[in-house]
């Protein structure tokens, strides 16, 4: 069999080439809406967090919420010649035409900060930087993954990009900062670019600021740090894979684009790992429809693998969570610990893996960094050995939940809601990196970057070349 033939300009598919990121300036979209409380009625969270509900309220909302371009609704007749896709570009273009969006004149970066309140309770504001992150293939090194994908929600993304044509919201990435320079460069950079051009509030409390560097001098010690540095995929692991689908599609169909064709980028806010406001938060697991379930057995099983300390504290009352959730969290980063609560009995029980456990047998992963994560021992050892999830059925979501709230997964659980909740500690950023370095993807939901970044806040045309930004 033949190689295939790399389709791409040359230079971009040679191994020579130095793999470092290359993120660029380019010329952002906008809504003119001129106050935040407008704005603030456009934007939407990112697509794959939005439930049917929230979807119909944000487009009841305005009908020039991003939600009519970001996520369609079929409705009835839908076919060839009309759907979705194709009534989200109609609505995008005549949004551009009428001026409800504006194209900046210039290209820039957009610094933002975002300030929130997390799950734990602690106000915090995290910032970074939007730019056009030239799209690598995972295995070039440049761009690297830490979760895995499914099939439906890429090709959604995919219909959306090749009918819209333009980056609607950025994924989420992050470099290593150890010196603290991409932090520094983009404190300088925010505070010489005076007022912010848009501020917005998103439904859960979290207050956007963004600002354009347009000066090419000024962005260029951004730039600079991204050079030397990979970047980590943290949320848009569909996006970035639909963009890379519909790169090669577009140079399948038009072959001989050049190297600066806007369809060989992405749109990324960019955070370092040092900025004081980066948190991994946990997301808990709730278990529902085990029909064989029998709680005292279980134990009897768990107890083979791990020590298990039963809580007397009555989890109905909120001093009585907050003391385990606080005994979890005493754990994080020093052992294996899940905290179970049982729908059955009302109690909780403290899960800690044994360090003289028999693990033969169990199916856990050969790299060591992706088989010492909480939530790999968790859904291999518990899920999948002893209750009989197949991997399968996990990724399905048929018995299993997730939910960000701790309080939620004790009251769903003792409601009877759910049979059987876990709280795990968040998993270290340490660890989400030396996974994505070597190769390997975490179970599903391993990991919570919070706040999610608003999509609407700024968009990116994904046919405009980026030549002139590449020359800086």
């Amino acid at each position: 069999m033949k190689p295939l033939k790399c389709l791409r300009p040359p230079g971009e598919c040679s191994t020579v080439r130095a793999h470092m990121p290359e993120v660029v300036l380019f010329r952002g979209i906008r809504y003119a809406a001129p106050r935040a409380t407008t704005l603030s009625r456009l934007i939407s969270p990112p697509y794959d967090v939005i439930s049917p509900a929230q979807r119909d309220a944000l487009a009841e909302r305005s009908p020039h919420n991003i939600i009519h371009v970001l996520l369609g609704k079929e409705q009835p007749g839908d076919g060839a010649d009309e759907d979705k896709y194709l009534r989200a570009a109609r609505s995008f273009g005549s949004w551009l035409e009428d001026g409800t969006l504006r194209q900046d004149p210039a290209p820039a970066l957009y610094p933002l900060e975002q300030s929130f309140t997390g799950p734990d309770g602690r106000p915090r504001v995290r910032r970074g930087f939007i730019g056009a992150c030239r799209l690598h293939d995972y295995h070039e090194g440049v761009v690297l993954p830490h979760e895995k994908t499914l099939t439906a929600p890429k090709a959604d993304r995919l219909e959306v990009m090749k009918r819209v044509q333009a980056n609607l919201s950025p994924i989420f990435g992050l470099y290593e900062d150890e010196r603290a320079e991409g932090h520094r460069a983009l404190e300088a950079a925010i505070a010489g670019a005076g007022d912010p051009v848009s501020e917005a509030d998103s439904d859960d409390g979290t207050h956007h600021r963004l600002w354009r560097v347009d000066d090419p001098a000024a962005a260029a010690p951004l730039r600079r740090v991204l050079a030397a540095h990979k970047v980590f995929i943290a949320d848009g692991h569909h996006r970035y894979e639909s963009a890379l689908a519909y790169r090669d599609l577009v140079d399948r169909e038009r072959p001989g684009q050049p190297r600066n064709a806007g369809h060989r980028f992405i749109m990324v806010t960019l955070c370092s790992m040092v900025d004081p406001g980066l948190f991994v938060y946990p997301t808990h697991r709730l278990l529902l429809g085990l029909r064989e379930l029998r709680p005292a057995r279980l134990l009897e099983d768990l107890a083979k693998y791990f020590t298990v300390d039963r809580l007397q504290e009555d989890l109905r009352r909120p001093a009585g969570r907050a003391w385990a959730v606080s005994k979890l969290a005493e754990h994080s980063g020093k052992s294996t610990t899940f905290l179970m609560v049982a729908a059955e009995d009302g109690k909780g029980s403290i899960l800690t893996l044994r360090d003289d456990a028999d693990l033969a047998g169990v199916p856990l992963p050969t790299n060591v960094t992706l088989r010492d994560l909480d939530v790999t021992v968790l859904h291999t050892i518990v899920f999948q050995h002893l209750l009989g999830l197949s991997p399968r059925s996990q990724e399905l979501g048929e018995n299993v939940r997730y939910e960000m709230d701790a309080g939620e997964v004790v009251t769903r659980t003792l409601s009877g809601e759910c049979q059987l909740g876990f709280l795990v500690n968040p998993t270290p950023l340490w660890q989400v990196q030396a996974v994505a370095e070597a190769g390997e993807t975490m179970p599903q939901k391993s990991t919570f970057f919070y706040p999610k970044l608003a999509s609407g806040l700024v968009m990116r045309k994904v046919h405009e070349d980026l030549h002139e930004e590449l020359a800086g």
